[in-house]
This record gives structure tokens, C-alpha cells and sequence, in this order.
């Protein structure tokens, strides 16, 4: 637990750091993540987090859920910030934000309804998911600059 914390303090002074909790099947890395949102949520950060499924068919289906839940959040607990995302996405996104909404559904909360919601159509698989890499990027960036908070994004089971 001391680690994350102090990941997280470098992380306030360094603009960005990533930690991995690592080990075998049931040594209680999600109990360590859970224990850790907690002490982090106490300590005015912000946690999101989503879950890798062996089950999901869907490319970066525990990313696209976890922002989904932090786009629902945001919502209803911080306008302010959510107005300033917007603002942002909308500024450097323009008509991708379609696709980013497509994986996102929430984050429709947030933008309102000034943005142009047509899909490119004529992507490939490959393509989308390209671009959905690159707009998760993005999406980070923004929501990382719009926050005075440390903003800490946990992924649970990524070997599937």
C-alpha cells in the first residue's frame, strides 16, 4: 500500500506515473486496489477503474467502461470540470467525437447535444480500433488537464 501511495504523491510532483501490482491468482491485488481507491477517493483523488473479461468481445471494453462510469460521474457530481472537458474534447476532436460517444455512451452527458454524431462508416476493424486507441489518448490528456485533482486510472485483470 505504501508503494501506491508514494506512486501517487511522485506522480503530483511529475505530471504522470505508472504502477503495476503484480502477482499470482488470488494474493488479493484487486483487495490492494480496492483498499488504495479508498485512501485515494479520501484524499481528494480522483480513482477510475474497469476490468479486463476473458468473456468481452469488444477491444478495450474495460478502458471504454471505466471512462464510461467516470463520464456518468462527472455529470452529476462536477459540472465545472465536465463544462471545461467538453470545451476541450470539442476544441481538439471536432467530429471524432462520434466514435469516442459510440464507445463512451455517458460521455453524451457531458458533450450535450452541439457535436456532430456521424460515424466513419468506411473504417476497417483495424482502423477503428486505431482510432479508438488514439482517441482514449486523447480523452486522458483532456480529462488529466481539466482536473486540479490527481486523477488515478486502475486496470484490474489485463492479461485477458
Amino acid at each position: 500500500m505504501q508503494a501506491l501511495k508514494e506512486s501517487c504523491q511522485r506522480s503530483i510532483s511529475t505530471g504522470c506515473e505508472v504502477a503495476m501490482i503484480c502477482g499470482t491468482s488470488g494474493i488479493g491485488k484487486s483487495k490492494l486496489s480496492e483498499e488504495f481507491a479508498r485512501s485515494a477517493k479520501e484524499s481528494g483523488s480522483i480513482f477510475i477503474s474497469g476490468r479486463f473479461d476473458k468473456l468481452q468481445s469488444q477491444p478495450l471494453h474495460a478502458i471504454s467502461s471505466a471512462f464510461d462510469k467516470y463520464c456518468a460521474w462527472l455529470s452529476v457530481n462536477d459540472r465545472s470540470t465536465a463544462e471545461k472537458i467538453a470545451t476541450a474534447l470539442k476544441e481538439y476532436l471536432g467530429e471524432d467525437l462520434a466514435s469516442l460517444v459510440t464507445a463512451m455512451p455517458k460521455l453524451a452527458n457531458i458533450l450535450g447535444d452541439d457535436f456532430d454524431s456521424i460515424e466513419n462508416e468506411n473504417d476497417t476493424a483495424m482502423d477503428s480500433q486505431k482510432r479508438l486507441r488514439y482517441l482514449f489518448c486523447v480523452f486522458t490528456g483532456v480529462i488529466s488537464s481539466c482536473h486540479e485533482k490527481p486523477l488515478i486510472f486502475f486496470l484490474d485483470d489485463c492479461q485477458w
